[in-house]
């Protein structure tokens, strides 16, 4: 990225139609043709990059650094996007407004919860997931609590909550994310199971408890959050365009 855009916007994000898209979605009878889709996130210009590195050693345990891949969010993506085709196929409409956070949920957990899987068939090397592990779990803290018409933000505090509250990962006595990697894919596996059951019950109440259970601010995620603020006060990326707001007033 060049000029304003590469200026004030470190990254995009880009859709990518992957080879025969249609034909795993009528192979199985179901499924979305966005779901055979790759996103890609690039991040560019230099700032975005020391405010990586910034964000990393203010978050991450520092032996845990060498793991995380960007790369690695891409391949979680995949996965993600591919278990949204998976069942259950109907009645999910009963969770009413709580159905796209349980769904979103189910699509991550999803992803994790097939690596050992996809490490024996050959997709992924050992290393490779653990840089899926470590860049999911250092990138799963926000700056802020979000509300619950922002499914995809209010998963990633429900995600957060259930691995601390596993063990899985914690705070160490700086203040930055250790992550047992032998408990992260049983983690994932034990939330799926949860998730599925929860859309399989069809009914609004169990999906509201489940949700409002797992929807909670805890003490690590506040202490991530402000270092995530100090780093980087902004809660949405901004873009300044002097030349194009001079055109339009001439207009």
């Amino acid at each position: 990225l060049r000029g304003d855009e590469g200026t004030y916007r470190g990254g995009i994000t880009l859709a990518q139609n992957l080879p025969n898209n249609d034909k795993p979605s009528l192979k199985i009878g179901g499924g979305r043709r966005n779901v055979y889709h790759r996103q890609i996130r690039i991040s560019t210009s230099p700032e975005a990059k020391i405010k990586r590195q910034k964000r990393l050693d203010a978050t991450l345990c520092k032996e845990l650094h060498q793991y995380y891949n960007q790369e690695a969010d891409h391949w979680f993506t995949i996965g993600h996007e591919n278990v949204h085709s998976l069942g259950p196929k109907s009645g999910t409409e009963a969770l009413g407004k709580y159905k796209n956070i349980i769904e979103e949920n189910k699509a991550d957990m999803g992803s994790l919860a097939l690596l050992d899987v996809l490490v024996e068939l050959g997709m992924y090397s050992p290393e490779e997931k653990k840089q899926i592990l470590v860049t999911y779990a250092a990138d799963n803290f926000l700056k802020a609590k979000p509300n619950l018409s922002q499914a995809h933000r209010v998963r990633t505090v429900m995600q957060s909550k259930y691995f601390l509250e596993n063990k899985a990962v914690w705070l160490n006595e700086d203040g930055v994310l250790e992550i047992d990697m032998e408990k992260m894919v049983p983690t994932a596996q034990k939330m799926l199971a949860e998730i599925i059951r929860v859309q399989l019950s069809k009914d609004f109440a169990t999906g509201e408890k489940y949700v409002l259970d797992n929807f909670v601010w805890t003490d690590e995620m506040e202490i991530i959050s402000k270092k995530l603020k100090e780093i980087d006060k902004s809660l949405n990326g901004t873009l300044k365009t002097p030349l194009a707001d001079k055109l339009a007033q001439e207009i």
